[in-house]
């Protein structure tokens, strides 16, 4: 019985020890990720800029924390539209990586074209540069980049 137990003792740590190997380890991808990955067409401003419409309501100018993101616009009857917003990066590239920072659905107008996109703006959004980025089917419209501040 006690050579039982040492066996079970010495397979119990080889175990631990095989499954235990990568836990404390962070992996590289997870590492380097900076923002929040997004799957939408474009990843930079400037490809946005020369290949999405634009739509002057989406221009939104200058907002503050504590402001609120408000736009109404006209959207087909068949899709209600979604916008995202991200914040344009150029620490890395010349061309404005994009970090999406919310996706906001669109609520009711009682217009049966047109979708109402809100959001408040917190002091979650970093100080900077941003741009809206509305999908209706698979069109993508913009209103070029506002900035956020305190």
């Amino acid at each position: 019985m006690k050579k039982l137990g040492t066996i079970a003792l010495v397979g119990a740590l080889t175990l631990g020890g095989f499954t235990a190997a990568g836990v404390f380890t962070e992996p590289q991808h997870a590492s380097a990720a900076k923002g929040a990955y997004d799957d939408w067409r474009w990843q930079e401003f400037f490809l946005i800029h020369h290949n999405a419409d634009y739509r002057p309501e989406l221009a939104v100018g200058h907002l503050r924390h504590g402001d609120t993101f408000d736009i109404t616009t006209q959207v087909n009857g068949t899709d209600k539209g979604i916008i995202k917003l991200y914040r344009i990066d150029y620490s890395d590239s010349d061309y404005g990586d994009l970090q999406r920072y919310k996706t906001i659905q669109p609520s009711d107008t009682g217009e049966r074209y047109y979708s109402r996109f809100t959001t408040p703006i917190t002091s979650a959004y970093e100080p900077g540069s941003y741009v809206a980025v509305l999908k209706v089917g698979e069109d993508y419209y913009y209103g070029g980049s506002f900035k956020i501040s305190r």
